[in-house]
C-alpha cells in the first residue's frame, strides 16, 4: 500500500511541475497602452485588436504598431496606433493615431529627439 501512495504522490508532483506557464509577449505592455489611449481619444468600444509589429528606429528608439477596430454607435472604423519609446528606459516618446488616412499624435516626432 505504501509504494502505491508514494507512486501517486510522485505522479502528482510531476504533473504539477509540468503545468505550462503563460508568459506575456513583449508587446503586451504597449498594447494595453494603445487600447487605453485609443479609448480615451475616441470614446468608442474596441471590437478587435492586432499587433502589427515592432521596429528598431534610429537613435535608440523602438516602435510598436497596433491596429484596432472600433465601434461607436453605428460607425465601425479602424485606427492604427504607433507608439515610439526609448529602447532602454521604455519611456514613451510619441503616440500616433491614424484613422482613415488622417494622422494625429502631437507633439511632432522630430521635436522630441
Amino acid at each position: 500500500m505504501r509504494p502505491l501512495i508514494i507512486l501517486l504522490m510522485t505522479c502528482m508532483m510531476l504533473l504539477g511541475a509540468v503545468t505550462p506557464v503563460s508568459a506575456e509577449p513583449p508587446y503586451a505592455k504597449w498594447g494595453r497602452l494603445a487600447m487605453k489611449e485609443t479609448t480615451h481619444r475616441y470614446h468608442a468600444e474596441i471590437v478587435d485588436y492586432k499587433h502589427v509589429g515592432r521596429k528598431v528606429e534610429e537613435a535608440g528608439l523602438m516602435s510598436e504598431t497596433f491596429r484596432l477596430l472600433l465601434n461607436k454607435g453605428s460607425r465601425k472604423f479602424e485606427v492604427t496606433v504607433r507608439i515610439w519609446f526609448e529602447q532602454h528606459s521604455e519611456k514613451v516618446v510619441r503616440i500616433q493615431f491614424m484613422e482613415d488616412g488622417k494622422v494625429d499624435g502631437l507633439p511632432a516626432f522630430s521635436s522630441m529627439i
